[in-house]
């Protein structure tokens, strides 16, 4: 079997009807589901199945309430990697960027999936309440042209690929990070976010944050986890972690390139959009390649085969 990493990603990669043809085909997926939607209804929160599939995939410009989209992305990540193992997908090692990192602690036996399910949801309830409103804005263009052309309105917030980055920026300086980009013919988009990730704007949560990620136990785990937040294998999962993983920059480029350093690799993506496995791809390492579980166009039996056929 080749070498093979399986990677979650975080906010900005979610859309309604996300894993739809899995939900309705696929008992491994759609009992996970099933599972989250228990967990949701116990913390008092809307279930995932009714969050996802409730609204047609249009309307997912709008799906940016934290605490749905949290709880949403955990739980179909967390099914896609149900149906992974289902199909004998054996990974070395997981890989978490931003949010995802909490679905690789969950998969790699740090965390149950109820404590997860009650980290991220709990998170997100704190950001609404104590949060700094803002937002993120993803770039196609080196990260240094990006830093010069925002100035101080924004903050490098990821360095995804050569070509891509994202920034975070307080909601009052949007416009400004928008135009600046504009004018100098960087192509950009709004992410479905409401706060500014990975940037100082979020300093002001670290008090309150650290407090609640200290209510939960943090178990070694069971499979090596690699951090987009540091860029190597996370030695010790604690609240101190957590809270950096939101708070830091990420350097998923960069963990790419560590892991070529050590030889061939698969990266096989349990996200609803392949974008991890995009930025995998454009990054053009020899002998590391990319695939993605599913993605929105409506194809997710025959991309998982595909992922399969490479993973084992």
């Amino acid at each position: 079997m080749p070498r093979t990493i399986m990677m979650f990603c975080g906010q900005g990669a979610q859309y309604y009807q996300m894993g739809r043809e899995f939900y309705r085909e696929n008992a491994i997926y759609r009992q996970a589901i099933d599972r989250c939607d228990a967990i949701c209804k116990a913390l008092g929160a809307r279930p995932v199945s009714d969050i996802v599939y409730s609204r047609p995939l249009g309307e997912s410009e709008h799906f940016d309430h934290l605490t749905e989209s949290n709880v949403a992305l955990l739980s179909v990540e967390y099914a896609l990697a149900m149906v992974m193992f289902d199909r004998g997908v054996q990974p070395e090692r997981l890989l978490g960027y931003s949010l995802g990192e909490t679905v690789a602690a969950v998969v790699g036996g740090v965390l149950a999936l109820e404590d997860g399910l009650r980290l991220v949801h709990g998170q997100a309830e704190l950001l609404r309440r104590l949060g700094t409103p803002g937002g993120m804005v993803a770039a196609l263009a080196d990260h240094g042209r990006v830093r010069r052309c925002v100035g101080d309105y924004a903050e490098i917030a990821a360095v995804n690929a050569p070509a891509h980055c994202v920034v975070s920026t307080v909601a009052a300086t949007i416009p400004a990070t928008c135009d600046a980009l504009e004018r100098e013919g960087v192509i950009w988009a709004r992410l479905p976010i409401r706060y500014p990730f990975h940037a100082s704007p979020l300093e002001p949560m670290a008090e309150p944050m650290l407090r609640f990620l200290s209510d939960f136990r943090y178990e070694v785990p069971r499979l090596p986890i690699v951090s987009a937040a540091t860029g190597g294998i996370v030695g010790r999962f604690d609240a101190a972690h957590v809270w950096s993983v939101m708070r830091e920059r990420l350097c998923f480029d960069e963990t790419l390139r560590r892991l070529a350093v050590e030889g061939d690799w698969v990266l096989v993506e349990a996200g609803p959009s392949g974008t991890l496995a995009s930025f995998t791809r454009q990054a053009r390492l020899d002998g590391v390649t990319a695939w993605p579980a599913i993605d929105q166009f409506g194809q997710n039996a025959k991309t998982m085969d595909k992922l399969t056929a490479a993973a084992t």
